[in-house]
């Protein structure tokens, strides 16, 4: 269970002591204006009307009192749910950070392991050709890596421009195939296209590449050993992309969370994986930057598949 941030606790105890001030001070005016009403020594109320004017500033006091400290409470539940924002942006950033440097001591070590590979034996043909394939694979990690961490800057400063261009997805969607090819075979992966040619579209190629790419890797990822399937239509001047994988699927109560920025899976089986939560966030907003829409559903018979609507120009 996470702790209760130091700041709230103290927000507590000064929001106690305003209410039992509060309470006490409603008391004693009240008390005293019971006094100042009734003479104590004959037991006989002063004047009716000094009576009705004290009782009447009296209620005036403690009503004022209450308009305060109502708006005291409000403010209060602003203030702690902004501190409970403000903690979990910061548990979450770093977990980031932490996730981020797994993520890229990984591919690194990879890299270097090829590297030494090839330079203290003597290989040739395929085997050499297999090294220099998972050496690739690494560093097309740390390049995706990089990218998002870049674009992902860019966003949160409102400097990110597109520089569109019409660009064919059927070649497009075959370069990233053939860039995810030796990842996903490591992976048990086999990727598919149904895109046909002719289909043409008007978007950033480094925003393209980065929402598709972005996209096989989670199907890789979560999809492991299963068919990963790429496959576009156009309705009414869109352009509809399902990434379909073979994995175990998004839970329904996660199909909206998972966009989010920074945001790990609570399922165990999900978690697991590596992976810095900044991904899926991206695709989102470079989508919604293209002035599309982006949802995952439930594959048939398992797994997920996102689903890209982009227009045609």
């Amino acid at each position: 269970m996470d702790r209760i941030p130091k700041v709230l606790v103290l927000l507590y105890v000064l929001l106690g002591y305003v209410v039992v001030q509060f309470v006490w001070w409603g008391y004693s005016i009240y008390s005293l204006n019971a006094a100042l009403i009734t003479d104590t020594r004959t037991d006989e109320l002063v004047n009716p009307e000094q009576a009705d004017e004290l009782s009447g500033k009296v209620w005036m006091i403690l009503g004022e009192g209450s308009v305060f400290l109502g708006l005291l409470l409000i403010g209060a539940f602003y203030i702690r749910r902004m501190i409970l924002r403000e903690h979990k942006l910061a548990k979450q950033e770093r977990n980031f950070l932490l996730a981020t440097t797994h993520e890229f001591n990984s591919p690194i070590a990879a890299v270097k392991l090829n590297l030494q590979t090839l330079n203290k034996r003597s290989m040739e043909g395929e085997q050499k050709q297999k090294v220099i394939d998972g050496a690739l694979s690494s560093v097309q990690r740390l390049e995706l890596l990089v990218t998002n961490l870049l674009m992902a800057s860019r966003l949160d400063a409102g400097k990110l421009e597109l520089l569109k261009e019409e660009v064919s997805l059927h070649g497009r969607i075959g370069i990233l195939l053939e860039r995810y090819r030796t990842l996903s075979e490591n992976a048990g992966c086999k990727l598919l296209s149904e895109v046909s040619e002719g289909l043409t579209l008007n978007v950033d190629v480094n925003a393209f590449d980065t929402i598709f790419g972005n996209l096989i890797e989670n199907a890789i990822k979560y999809g492991p050993e299963s068919s990963i399937l790429i496959k576009a239509s156009e309705n009414e001047g869109r352009l509809i992309i399902h990434v379909t994988d073979g994995g175990k699927g998004v839970l329904d109560d996660e199909k909206e969370s998972i966009f989010k920025k920074f945001y790990r899976s609570e399922n165990e089986e999900t978690r697991t994986q590596k992976g810095s939560g900044l991904g899926l966030y991206l695709v989102k907003e470079l989508v919604h930057l293209h002035c599309g829409e982006i949802r995952v559903e439930d594959a048939t018979p398992r797994g997920a598949s996102f689903v890209v609507e982009l227009k045609t120009e």
